[in-house]
């Protein structure tokens, strides 16, 4: 298709604007040499490169590649910069920001527009050294150092102030009020690991001591501080709840005191298993920092995908 004269025009000041940019052709025995014949070849348009006055060629090779292979226009034009970097910085005369602008212009007349030349990321690192640019990273990546130090030590004071919560809760004589405190723990607990949990709440007659989000999936949670370990009961009504919510939903119970054998058994025949079971001793490690909260969700969540495992005593965890 043959070019406007608008867009000739336009093709003859590009030409003119990329001169700088790279050789012509250079000697064919240099390896690893650049040139706009290097660059030609490498995006397929090899065939639009003659030898002669660079001026002209570099027109002819524009023109010829917009008007019979108008798809190779891109990768021809971001080859020529990407080539025209390295290039440029050898000779000791990188780009300039204006002269990206200019192209753009210059592409924008012709009626494209190149989204990687116009990345306002790309546009910084020409205005800046490599020197400035490395110094910034070091400068940045020391504050987000000392910001993750600061949340670390924030989180370990928070888990320290209800690791004594959690004990105290043990000498509590009212246990119904125990109980109640212990959601509010757990609460604070998913919250200040992100877990976007939501405190206790009733559907259709249901109580459900609350919720938490892993990795885009739904939990709902029970918790459980009974002088004796669960029986299989207390686990078939939560298996109940889970099921009659989502295909998706998934569950965890916590049981400070654990569960029964009898319902550990029980509660993995016959149906698939579709929670898995925390007691104090794993709370105890979490609060401990021994393991972190998204860890041991995750590693818990794996076994019972892949082994059917409701309950695993702490140490027998591999992580």
């Amino acid at each position: 298709m043959a070019l406007s004269l608008k867009e000739s025009r336009s093709v003859a000041d590009m030409a003119e604007l990329l001169y700088d940019f790279l050789p012509g052709s250079g000697d064919p025995k240099w390896k690893g040499h650049l040139s706009f014949k290097t660059v030609a070849e490498k995006v397929g348009v090899s065939d639009f490169w003659q030898p002669g006055s660079k001026i002209p060629m570099i027109t002819a090779l524009i023109e010829r590649t917009l008007e019979f292979r108008r798809g190779r226009f891109e990768p021809l034009i971001l080859e020529i910069v990407r080539a025209g970097l390295v290039y440029r910085q050898k000779q000791g005369n990188p780009f300039k920001p204006e002269e990206i602008d200019r192209l753009n212009g210059l592409i924008l007349e012709i009626g494209f527009k190149f989204p990687d030349l116009w990345d306002p990321d790309f546009k910084a690192l020409l205005r800046d050294d490599g020197t400035t640019r490395a110094e910034e990273h070091v400068e940045r990546a020391i504050i987000e150092e000392k910001l993750k130090e600061t949340e670390r030590s924030r989180r370990s004071q928070e888990l320290e102030k209800l690791k004594k919560e959690f004990f105290l809760l043990h000498d509590e004589l009212n246990r119904q009020k125990a109980g109640l405190l212990l959601e509010k723990i757990l609460n604070r607990l998913f919250y200040l690991h992100d877990l976007n949990p939501r405190e206790p709440f009733r559907v259709e007659g249901e109580q459900i001591d609350g919720s938490f989000e892993l990795d885009h999936e739904i939990y709902l949670l029970e918790a459980k501080w009974t002088s004796e370990p669960c029986s299989e009961a207390d686990l078939l009504i939560f298996r109940g709840k889970i099921e009659g919510k989502s295909k998706y939903t998934r569950g965890v119970f916590i049981s400070i005191n654990g569960i029964s054998k009898g319902a550990n058994t029980a509660i993995t025949k016959g149906k698939q298993a579709v929670f898995f079971i925390a007691d104090g001793y794993d709370l105890t490690m979490i609060l401990e920092d021994n393991i972190s909260l998204v860890d041991f969700l995750r590693l818990r969540q794996r076994l019972l995908a892949d082994e059917g495992n409701v309950l695993v005593p702490f140490n027998e965890l591999r992580f």
